[in-house]
Order: C-alpha cells, then structure tokens, then sequence
C-alpha cells in the first residue's frame, strides 16, 4: 500500500505532486499493486490464486476464532463435559498451525498426534453437540463482518434504524447472502475513504499535537525556572546560610556546655573522693581482701578437718554400718563448730565490755597477736587526741571511728577499737609522744598530736 503524503507538502511542490498523482491513480493500485500487467491472462489468473488464497486464510481464522469461543466462552452453549476437549484442540490448531499438514517424516507431529489422539478422537465424537453453538458464533460474526462492510453505506430509501434480530440460517441461506453482498467492493470503498479522511485530518491533527507540545515544553521550562528559584532561596540563598549558620553556632554552644559539665562532674568527684577517703577506702579494700583470703583458709582447713571426721575405718563393715558411724561425726562436727563461734563471739563481746565500761577492774591478760584482726597499724602522730574525753580516736572505714583512752596507752595497751564494727588497730607510739596532764588541763578541744 502506498503511504499517504501531507497535502501541504503536495501543494508546495508541483513536481512532486504530479508524480505522486502519476504513481497513484495510473501506475499502482491503492493496494501497491502495479497495473500494467493486469489485462495478461496469466496475471489475472495469479490474481485470482491470491484472492482465493485470502479468502481461505479468512475463513480459517474465523473458524478458529469462532472455535475458541465455543471452548472458552461461558455463554456459549456448550456442554461441559465437552469443554476440555475442544479448548485442547483449539490450543493445538492455534500454537501448532504447521503440525495439520503431517507427514511421514515429521515425527514430532506423529508424537503429538498419538499423545493428542484420546482428545481429538472425543473432539470428533462430540461433533453433533457442537455443531448448534458452532453456527450461532458463525452466524453472528458473519453478521459483524457485514455490519463493517456495510458501515457509512446506507441505502437511500432506508430510514429505519432498527438492528435486525439475529436469527438461525441455514448453509444455504448464509450462501445466498454472501453472494448478495460485495463484501469486497464495499471493503475498497470504505478504504478509499478512510485514505481520504488520513489525507484531510491528520495534517491538522499533527499541527495541533505539535502546538500542544510546545504548550507543554513551555510549562515545563516555566517549572524547571520556577524550581531553581525556591532551590536558591531554601537551600543556596541568605536565609539558608543564616540557618546553617545559626545552628553550627548552636552546637559549638552545646559542646561548650557539655565541656563545662564535665569539668562540674570531675570537680564534684574531686570533692567527694579526697586523698583520705581514698586513702581509707584503699586500707578497707586490703582489709576485706585479706580478710576473703583469711576465710578461705579457714574454710579449707575445716573442709579438711571435716574430711577426717568422715573418714572412719570400714575395715570389715557393710556401707549400712558405716553410714551410721559417719552420722555422729558429722553431728560431733557440727557441734563443735557452733561451740567455737560461740566461743569466739563470747571472747569479743567480753573484751569490748572490759575496755569500754569496765576500766576499773583488773586488766585481762592480753590476747596473743594472732588471735587479733589487726586491720592496720597507725603512729600516735596520725591521730586525734580528745583531752575532754580523753582519749585517742581515728577515722574508721565504716564511718565511725576507732577510739583508745589515754590511760589504757600509759598501761601499756595498743589496741583501739570501732564501738562500730570488729575492726581494730594497732597503735604505735612512745610513752614521751603521749599528751601530758599540763596539756589536757589547758586544752580546750580535740588536737591532732604532733611528733
């Protein structure tokens, strides 16, 4: 088919115009078929091969549309149980169109055919059901194809608008009215006008879809204008810079305010943790640890002792029998851990009650050092003499503090104790480094002795 050209283009070239108008109406059909050999016999009978090749392929197609219809359509009247066999067959015709010419030699087509045999022979069998639907989907797509062919040809004396009712035909009748009818002839007319309308209007449409195009390129440069102005004043322009700068100015406040609370914080530190608190947390740390290691051999040392009480001689006797001497052990054990607690708690509660209120009987003779807990030796220079009270006292880890009088000193006694807690101290000192009684006379409060 020879593509239509632009009247404006025909207009502005005679030349052009006139051979386009040559090639059109003399040389070539509408179809782009050449007209110069068309009175040859030979000729006109290829033609005719080819029209009647077309009206085959045609009608195949419409069979094989109207088949698919039938399969896959709802409405179409068709039994169900012969739905399945007929869609297989249409898919077949419709994916396979070359396996239908089979040979001897094709045997991918002899593969289909013997897989596909139980359908297609069901697809035959159900043939009197099918042929009812059939020729109503025929019968109404006939009645399309004329509808089309005869769309803007109206007969002169008609004027009733009223669609005929479909109705069943037989071969005969559908025959006669495809012979009636110049499906054709209508068919190049209605072709030749379409190419006339495409010659008229679609120039003025392309005019008109080429100023909308230029609409819309201008509203979009308008946009991208627009768009690279609001850019510049939210991200590049003053009031940005303003904003950046105000919150950079911002978090360098902020890191100043967190430098000062750290230094507020290590200051508060410094405060709570002085060098004697430190100090005396540090002695309290070597106490409990020595005191963790003290108890582990003491625990030791009675996991020893209590597996020698269980260790009993079983020479000659039964495991009951040697339960039952095992028992009293552990009781003896038992017991005689309780009596030394108990003998120790007495000994401690007895030595408070005699150094602090009872200091006018006879002094008990003094503990071996190795039955003390000592938990630190301290000079007499170290700590605080209270001439009202008369007595020595130094700061305790428990927050009490320990305390010895002056007198028990001059006895000869060195060792003061928390009224707190079971901690006590060692103190080491000269009878010359003692306060005198010239100094506890005119003291007036606590003094910390000097050496």
């Amino acid at each position: 088919m020879i593509p239509p050209c632009d009247p404006v283009i025909l207009e502005n070239n005679p030349q052009f115009k006139r051979l386009y108008q040559h090639l059109t109406t003399t040389l070539f059909n509408p179809d782009g078929s050449t007209r110069v050999h068309d009175a040859q016999p030979a000729r006109k009978a290829l033609r005719e091969e080819v029209r009647d090749c077309r009206v085959r392929d045609a009608k195949k197609k419409i069979k094989q549309q109207a088949l698919r219809r039938l399969a896959f359509d709802p409405d179409s009247g068709l039994p169900e149980d012969c739905r399945d066999p007929v869609a297989i067959v249409t898919l077949y015709l419709e994916s396979s169109p070359d396996l239908l010419a089979l040979d001897h030699d094709n045997l991918d087509a002899a593969d289909v055919q013997v897989l596909l045999a139980p359908d297609i022979d069901l697809f035959y069998s159900s043939m009197p059901l099918l042929v009812g639907p059939l020729s109503e989907i025929l019968s109404a797509t006939l009645n399309d194809v004329r509808v089309i062919a005869n769309l803007g040809t109206t007969p002169a004396g008609s004027t009733s608008t009223e669609v005929p009712r479909p109705r069943a035909r037989t071969r005969q009748g559908i025959a006669r009215s495809i012979a009636q009818v110049p499906v054709a002839a209508q068919l190049d007319e209605r072709l030749r006008a379409l190419r006339q309308k495409q010659l008229t209007e679609l120039p003025a449409a392309r005019t008109q879809m080429a100023t909308l195009a230029a609409e819309v390129l201008a509203n979009r440069a308008a946009l991208l204008e627009r768009t690279v102005m609001l850019l510049e004043r939210a991200k590049h322009g003053a009031l940005a810079r303003a904003t950046k700068a105000q919150a950079e100015h911002l978090a360098i406040v902020a890191q100043g305010v967190e430098g000062k609370l750290n230094v507020m914080k290590l200051d508060i530190l410094a405060t709570i943790h002085t060098p004697e608190v430190v100090a005396a947390l540090g002695r309290y740390n070597r106490h409990l640890r020595d005191t963790r290691e003290r108890l582990e051999e003491r625990r030791v040392l009675a996991l020893e002792e209590l597996k020698g009480y269980e260790d009993v001689d079983t020479g000659g006797g039964n495991s009951r029998t040697t339960r039952a001497q095992s028992e009293p052990m552990k009781e003896i054990a038992r017991r005689y851990g309780s009596l030394i607690r108990d003998i120790e708690d007495s000994l401690q509660f007895l030595q408070f009650l005699q150094l602090f209120h009872d200091t006018s009987t006879p002094q008990p003779p003094k503990m071996a050092d190795e039955a003390l807990s000592i938990y630190d030796e301290i000079e007499i220079e170290d700590m605080t003499f209270d001439p009202v009270l008369q007595i020595y006292h130094y700061p305790c880890p428990c927050g009490d503090r320990f305390e010895i009088a002056i007198d028990d000193l001059r006895d000869g006694e060195d060792i003061g104790v928390c009224p707190s807690c079971s901690l006590m101290i060692r103190v080491i000192f000269d009878e010359a480094d003692l306060a005198k009684d010239d100094d506890d006379k005119t003291g007036s409060g606590a003094v910390t002795v000097q050496a």
